[in-house]
């Protein structure tokens, strides 16, 4: 998969799944709820409210090269957003069961970042996973 095929790949296993729409606090009823609670780009903080906590956002931000000209190590980032550091404990759980059980793909880094909202929590997981580079 190149980034664009694995971030639909991830929307739609994040989206669908009932354990992480749970812990999200989503109205799978709202088709509209799944765009506040789920983001495929980076953000500044000023790009969403309190309202929408928790969220998650994921995007890729870089690729590394590797000794094969087809794929990239791609640096894939996943943020959680929520009001404090206990909401995002069973979203990160859920994210590291799906990505493995998914992608087999384990966390490379984690932690906590300034979210450049007052009183909004963001937690970071960094994954590498192969990307296609051709076509």
């Amino acid at each position: 998969m190149n980034t664009f095929e694995y971030l639909d790949a991830l929307w739609d296993v994040f989206t669908n799944d009932a354990t992480l729409c749970d812990a999200l606090h989503l109205d799978t009823s709202d088709e509209s709820n799944y765009m506040q609670k789920y983001r495929q780009q980076d953000m500044q903080a000023d790009e969403f409210k309190k309202d929408d906590m928790p969220m998650v956002v994921f995007y890729f931000a870089d690729a590394m090269d590797t000794f094969n000209d087809f794929v990239n190590n791609g640096f894939l980032r996943i943020d959680i957003y929520a009001m404090n550091m206990y909401d995002v404990a069973p979203i990160r759980k859920r994210i590291v069961q799906l990505m493995f059980n998914t992608f087999n793909e384990c966390v490379r880094a984690e932690g906590q970042y300034q979210s450049g909202i007052r009183d909004v929590y963001k937690y970071r997981l960094e994954y590498t996973p192969l990307v296609i580079t051709k076509g």
